[in-house]
């Protein structure tokens, strides 16, 4: 029974020198092997020539056997050495990778530690400092990238406190989320070094006063907006300017709330992909789609509810979008969603630059609130 603490199992280095011993076994073996093939194959090319003996061997036969025994010792050991070094160079290319996946470990550990520090400056750091890590680990950027969209997951209240220090350190706070969110939008732009396009990002139930991901490009992955509240302060922010939503993107504002400041979409262009606001509430935002460009896709609002604020579509084409504010029913969760609903806020289509494929509703009769184009009742709009 062996003392405690005493290691058992089989000693590592006995275990590499076997498995070293058995690889220049089977090298050998197969070498040889190959050897008899290739001089079987020569014999039958020549003809199956037969071996004459000529008497007993003459001096210059046994030197030249003791050469060819040399040669083949000599060829035998540089299979051996030209293994040894093969397995050499294998186990030093491992130890390089373990010691670089260490590494990124260790930077991975001392980011978060970072973020989740009681100083901004230091959370300010963490945060360029997991990006950076992000661009570089390849293998786990997805769990980098949630780390920094987990940040913005975080309580924050969406009003700045009374207090003068209440005030002060809310101030702080703001000021690393809106380096997180800065760092996020200037991955998914084309001119980005090193592109997160593609990958998912986790915003439920963020908080977002001012934000700019003018440019971003959504070509995969899901964008998870679910339940994050759009609240502007003065003349912050939050802008989705000449953001391309294309093929693959799945885009989710369900559930969230557009409560003040201003959010725009302008210059947007729906290529595809699907982007849904359904069950979300505009109570006091201004939400523009300003010469947005909706030619594919689907963006939908079903049980949406505009109860104030206003949603410009002024200059916006709807040439094969897929736009649905009406009712809708989910057939894989045998769940109908009611259409949107019209309370008090204004959903501004009179201005709209081209309407040969307008949105649904699914109304008898206009609501207060929504605005066609002129000449077009609500009924052309199934």
């Amino acid at each position: 029974m062996a003392a405690r603490g005493e290691r058992s199992g089989p000693d590592p280095r006995s275990v590499m020198r076997r498995s070293l011993s058995l690889h220049v076994a089977v090298v050998l073996l197969v070498s040889a092997l190959i050897v008899c093939i290739l001089a079987a194959a020569l014999w039958l090319l020549l003809g199956r020539p037969g071996l004459h003996v000529a008497g007993p061997l003459k001096s210059g036969d046994v030197y030249d056997g003791i050469k060819i025994a040399l040669a083949i010792v000599a060829g035998a050991g540089g299979v051996v050495a030209l293994v040894v070094a093969y397995r050499r160079q294998h186990l030093n290319e491992v130890s390089e990778e373990r010691e670089h996946g260490r590494s990124f470990t260790d930077r991975f550990g001392a980011a978060a530690d970072q973020l989740g520090s009681d100083q901004p400056a230091a959370r300010m750091a963490g945060a360029y400092a997991m990006a950076r890590l992000a661009d570089e680990w390849h293998q786990e950027r997805q769990m980098c990238i949630d780390v920094l969209c987990g940040y913005l997951r975080m309580p924050y209240p969406p009003d700045p406190p009374a207090d003068e220090p209440g005030f002060t350190a809310w101030q702080r706070e703001r000021e690393t989320r809106k380096t997180v969110l800065r760092l996020i939008a200037a991955h998914l732009r084309e001119d980005s070094p090193e592109s997160w396009q593609g990958y998912d990002f986790d915003f439920t139930g963020a908080v977002l006063d001012e934000a700019d991901f003018r440019g971003a490009r959504f070509t995969g992955g899901d964008i998870i907006f679910i339940k994050a509240v759009f609240v502007g302060h003065d003349h912050d922010q939050v802008v989705f300017d000449e953001v391309e939503f294309a093929e693959g993107s799945h885009v989710y504002f369900r559930l969230a709330e557009f409560r003040s400041g201003t959010v725009r979409f302008d210059r947007a262009v729906f290529s595809g992909g699907w982007v849904t606001f359904d069950t979300s509430r505009f109570t006091g935002a201004r939400v523009n789609f300003r010469d947005a460009a909706f030619s594919a896709g689907e963006v939908r609002f079903e049980d949406a509810e505009f109860s104030d604020g206003l949603v410009d579509f002024t200059g916006t084409t709807f040439t094969g979008t897929i736009v649905d504010f009406g009712e809708h029913r989910l057939e894989s969760l045998h769940l109908t969603l009611p259409p949107a609903r019209f309370t008090g806020g204004t959903v501004d289509l009179s201005r709209i630059a081209a309407f040969t494929h307008p949105p649904r509703f699914g109304l008898q009769s206009a609501p207060e609130g929504l605005l066609l184009p002129p000449g077009t009742p609500i009924s052309d709009l199934p």
